[in-house]
């Protein structure tokens, strides 16, 4: 099996190349524009192509032998417009996408920003007649909590908190890297949607009490504020805001079995995550 990961150096690649590699696959191949950065943060194993992924035939070349291609770029105000190009130029080869997408409740034509993109590209990719993977991931621990939470305690001392009293079924990033290692490998999941949450949502003030924090109530406009003080684009500043707001809606409480259909096992739970963080700092 070959697989050709495009989006292989954010928070979700690393570990689908590292499920990939466990697997014993015949060929790992990895299109990045920063060769070194890709090789900080691959493990050995990869083949590591250096080009532009939005070059129709840097893409081609990077696709041409491969089995199934792993669809993921950067948050962007033009993510849809590269990943459609993408799937575009590979219109003639046989190779199955298998593409992240982002938070189930959101994939939708007037979702928050880069979700309307997500769901924009889902749905080229449904009637194409290109085989296709879609896989859904609830928020990631590694992102809401490692990335903003915890920054946040560490400068104030408390963890701001904007979506009250609801819960997020959280994912650990290292799940949907071993289930996306599946989804690659495996035939079939062709033409289905695989939505990825934790085992139950869990609220902020959970969260807080694991870390022995408080937290302090904000809104989803204060985040946006927040934001664009600290220079952000608008167009991404309120993203997040009308994420954050559907958090706040219990938007992102459900839990799907997924996790466990896709890997025979459970999703790993918050806690030991946050186990892990606090034995680690």
């Amino acid at each position: 099996m070959a697989v050709l990961l495009i989006g292989a150096t954010g928070n979700v690649g690393p570990h689908v190349a590292r499920a990939l590699l466990r697997r014993g696959d015949d060929l790992v191949r990895v299109l990045t524009r920063d060769a070194g950065r890709a090789a900080h943060v691959l493990p050995p194993g990869c083949q590591v192509v250096e080009g532009d992924p939005g070059d129709d035939d840097t893409v081609v070349a990077a696709a041409t032998g491969v089995d199934t291609v792993f669809l993921l770029t950067a948050h962007d105000h033009a993510m849809s417009d590269l990943q459609l190009r993408i799937i575009r130029a590979l219109r003639r080869l046989p190779a199955r996408f298998v593409k992240l997408s982002g938070t189930s409740t959101a994939i939708n034509p007037d979702g928050p920003y880069t979700c309307r993109q997500h769901w924009e590209v889902e749905q080229v990719l449904i009637n194409s007649g290109q085989p296709f993977t879609i896989v859904r991931p609830n928020a990631f621990m590694q992102t809401l909590i490692g990335t903003i939470m915890l920054p946040a305690l560490r400068a104030t001392g408390r963890i701001p908190n904007a979506i009250g009293d609801a819960g997020i079924s959280l994912i650990d990033a290292r799940d949907i890297g071993d289930a996306c290692a599946v989804l690659l490998t495996e035939d079939r999941w062709t033409g289905q949607t695989v939505v990825l949450t934790g085992a139950r949502a869990v609220t902020y003030r959970e969260i807080a009490g694991v870390l022995g924090a408080e937290t302090v109530d904000i809104t989803p406009a204060d985040v946006r504020d927040s934001l664009l003080h600290r220079g952000m684009p608008r167009w991404e500043a309120e993203h997040f805001q009308e994420m954050y707001q559907l958090f706040r809606d219990r938007q992102s409480e459900f839990v799907t079995p997924d996790v466990e259909h896709v890997l025979g096992r459970p999703p790993r739970a918050v806690e030991e995550y946050l186990h892990e963080v606090l034995t680690t700092a």
